[in-house]
This record gives C-alpha cells, structure tokens and sequence, in this order.
C-alpha cells in the first residue's frame, strides 16, 4: 500500500528519529525564528502589508520564547564538557585552552539566557538586571572568539602536515582523512565567524540590518541542522 511504503520508509523514519530530541527542535525552532527575523526585515522593505510584518516579528518572538525553554540547564552540558576536557593531559595546550574557555563562555552565555527566559515568564521581575542581556552576549563572544582562535590553530597545524609529508610518506586514506579535519575546521571557522556577525550586532559593535543578522542566523541554523541530520541514525 502507499500509505504503508510512506510511513516505513527510511526517510520518514529518520526525520521521526530525528524530531523526538530536544537539542534537534532547538535547532529547529533557531531556523524558525533567524528565517523569521529575515522575512520581517524583508516585508518591511518590500512594502507588505502590517499585518505580514507583525505575523513574522510574532513567529520570531515566539520561537525565540520556545528555544530558551528548550535549552534551560544545557549550561551543565557545556561545564561537564569542560571539565572532561580539561582532565585529558593528551591534548595539545591550545586546543585544550581554547575548548575549556569556549565551553565556560557557553555555559555562563545560557545561564544568563535561562534568567531572561525567567523574566519573560515573569518568574522574576522583569525591570530587574537590565543590562543582563548584553552579558550573556559577551559570554557568547568569549566562546566564539575561543571557538575561532582553536579552528584557526587545526587549519595551520594541518596545513603544515600536508606541506611537509612527502608523498610516499602517507597513504591516500590518512590524506583524505586529513583533508575531511581540514574541511571541518574551516566549516567551523566560517560558523564562528557567522555567530560572531550576530553577537557582535546585539551588541552594537556592529550595525547591520535585521536582514542582514536573520540571514546569517538562518545560514548557520541549517549547518547546524545539517550535522544533527547527519548524525541520526
């Protein structure tokens, strides 16, 4: 039956796999609120109606309200990582450092982020710690600044590798291996470098156009999607 071949089949089960986990939906709700953001920007440019414009600012505000729900204590994910990192001796002394600090500015960024969920909740009040936004947006920058500085560390550490290893030296397997941690780390650059276009915005460093800030959300919110689609099974 064609109900039967659409409900068994394999893409159907993994996008199924893939929504029962709360770390995907975050992802998602990102994606929603970042295109969102775009489309509102966009609306209000093209001349739509006030209606379409509030509709997109509504959907923003909403999935924004959701993603902070979804990611109350990940700040403990981010510490435990942190200190697993830091009890590996192994690691090289920068890339050690640089994921220690990135995983601490991650976790103080949705600690803060947690008290703003609070106070849209009106658990706490919400004319309390004003200023408390712009903080979990510096702790935000810490981590995406560690973020870059350990990408960049992988990308010249690898390209000296690959300049200095004669070709009989290696065989094509470590070669592509060395190539696909070449990619990723210069993916991971870009997405930094994408967030930190962001943060810096919402900290008025920058000075972008709410367009500007929603496409860039959008492009990293379907990388990450891309990852965590990848990875389910």
């Amino acid at each position: 039956m064609v109900a039967d071949t659409i409900v068994y089949h394999p893409t159907v089960t993994k996008l199924i796999t893939f929504i029962d986990s709360t770390p995907k939906r975050e992802k998602s709700f990102r994606l929603i609120a970042y295109l969102s953001r775009f489309l509102a920007y966009y609306a209000e440019r093209k001349g739509y109606p006030i209606e379409t414009i509030k509709l997109f600012a509504n959907l923003k505000q909403h999935f924004t309200f959701i993603r902070k729900g979804l990611r109350f204590l990940k700040p403990l994910n981010h510490l435990q990582a942190a200190s697993k990192i830091y009890d590996n001796k192994l690691l090289d002394p920068i890339l050690q450092s640089t994921s220690i600090i990135r995983n601490l500015g991650y976790a103080g960024y949705l600690t803060l982020d947690s008290i703003t969920w609070f106070k849209m909740l009106g658990i706490i009040d919400s004319k309390k710690y004003p200023t408390i936004s712009k903080w979990a947006s510096r702790f935000w920058l810490l981590g995406l600044v560690s973020g870059i500085i350990n990408s960049l560390h992988i990308i010249n550490s690898l390209s000296r590798s690959t300049t200095t290893s004669s070709e009989d030296e290696k065989d094509q397997v470590d070669s592509k291996q060395v190539a696909q941690k070449l990619y990723s780390a210069k993916r991971k650059l870009v997405w930094d470098l994408l967030d930190s276009f962001i943060c810096l915005n919402s900290l008025d460093i920058l000075h972008f156009t709410e367009g500007d800030i929603g496409l860039a959300g959008v492009i990293t919110s379907v990388m990450g999607l891309k990852d965590l689609w990848e990875s389910t099974p």
